[in-house]
């Protein structure tokens, strides 16, 4: 495939060639910078078929009791207004009234390489404009445009202080991918002869500064951001491994923590290992070996007087450092409400005081630490099952395994048993 540049705007299309080839139709980018850009790529343009849209059935599961729909195929201008009919015409709801608990108007089936870069990012916004949460099922997936519009999903609760919140699903087995735009070498030194460097580096720069923007505004983890930028031709960021649902703010089905991790302490440390990476801003496999001691029963007491069992954080000596993550031992068995938490060492009352709080509700909102839009903050409605997996298991292996056996049922019924 070979870009053929003509302006400014063909330039910046062309950025993107390879990323187009693989799954994507761009003619996108801010219209102030680029107006409409065209690809001109022998044919693709013209096979582009507009995805299916169709009603699945009238209720997605026990836990949201709403209209299924499903958007299958490439993503191609258009298809926004196709699902917009498709929502007027199966889905009564007005999200401002759904109950200050949460709930959703839809949810929205996935299964796309890709395409419409533009388009994409418009279907996100409408999904999170009327509370329709967005779910790729076990052996779908879901890449580039589509993976910017899967982000979108969201659900709504009329209490104010929550308003809109993410909510977006995939199940073990489903595949989510993120690609960073870059040059095709065949048309990297026409580019230039025609250009200039500066002209088509400054178009590569608004290229990637854009696709960073959106991820930010869609709530993906700052630390994130530099990989996905950073990635070749044949690169991609997918959601592979427990951590990377942390790192996309994505949600796995809202099951029984048991069903992830039979082991309450090793969920413990697990959940640990989020806190402490979002508390020194890394990714939570980075954190292990300061988590790798032994699980400790009655470690301290906090300030409101309750027993504290959990982890020393390694070579933290206590006091005014943080130096410890821990739950209250009442709630080790984590099978129901627990506020896990980092703590610093005993000072001289000799109680610990929490320093960042991730408050786990299976049946409330789960929430790192408070305060700020639930938009851009690590904020879900049910238990965040990956927190407690630990950050390297594959999805594609064990959990993808259990879900094919559970997940249908437990979807239709709210039960975990075979």
């Amino acid at each position: 495939m070979r870009c053929q540049p003509d302006g400014l705007a063909s330039i910046s299309a062309c950025l993107f060639c390879d990323w187009m080839r693989l799954f994507m139709n761009i003619s996108m980018l801010r219209p102030w910078v680029f107006g409409t850009l065209a690809i001109a790529t022998s044919g693709l343009m013209q096979a582009a078929q507009a995805a299916t849209i169709t009603l699945k059935s009238m209720r997605f599961s026990d836990a949201k009791p709403v209209p299924h729909l499903h958007y299958e195929g490439e993503v191609v201008p258009g298809d926004l207004k196709r699902l917009a009919a498709a929502v007027r015409q199966h889905v009564d709801c007005d999200p401002k009234i759904l109950p200050d608990t949460g709930a959703n108007c839809a949810v929205l089936t996935l299964d796309s390489g890709g395409g419409n870069y533009v388009e994409g990012l418009d279907i996100a916004h409408f999904l999170r404009k009327n509370a329709i949460a967005s779910w790729v099922t076990n052996g779908s997936g879901c890449f580039s445009a589509c993976a910017f519009a899967f982000l979108g999903g969201s659900g709504y609760s009329s209490w104010r202080p929550t308003g809109a919140y993410i909510d977006r699903t995939i199940e073990p087995g489903a595949t989510l991918g993120f690609h960073a735009p870059f040059f095709t070498p065949d048309s990297l030194g026409d580019l230039v002869a025609r250009h200039g460097v500066e002209e088509v580096l400054g178009g590569n720069r608004e290229s990637i500064a854009l696709m960073i923007e959106q991820l930010v505004h869609w709530n993906v983890d700052p630390t994130v951001l530099s990989r996905i930028a950073d990635m070749g031709p044949q690169d991609a960021f997918v959601a592979a491994y427990a951590q990377d649902l942390y790192l996309l703010r994505t949600a796995l089905p809202n099951v029984p923590l048991q069903v992830w991790e039979s082991s309450a302490q090793q969920a413990l440390r697990n959940a640990c290992m989020r806190l402490l990476a979002y508390h020194e801003q890394t990714w939570p496999y980075d954190t292990r070996k300061q988590l790798a001691g032994e699980f400790k029963h009655n470690i301290g007491q906090d300030d409101g007087g309750r027993m504290l069992s959990g982890y020393q954080i390694v070579d933290r000596p206590g006091g005014l450092t943080i130096s410890y993550c821990a739950v209250a031992t009442a709630d080790v068995d984590l099978k129901s409400a627990a506020d896990i938490a980092l703590f610093f060492g005993p000072g001289i009352e000799g109680v610990m005081r929490p320093a960042l709080t991730f408050f786990s509700r299976p049946e409330g909102w789960s929430t790192m630490a408070t305060g700020g839009r639930p938009t851009q903050r690590i904020f879900q409605k049910g238990l965040i099952g990956h927190f407690f997996m630990a950050p390297e298991q594959a999805l594609a292996d064990g959990p993808a395994m259990t879900w094919r056996l559970i997940g249908e049922k437990y979807l239709q019924t709210g039960q975990a048993g075979q």
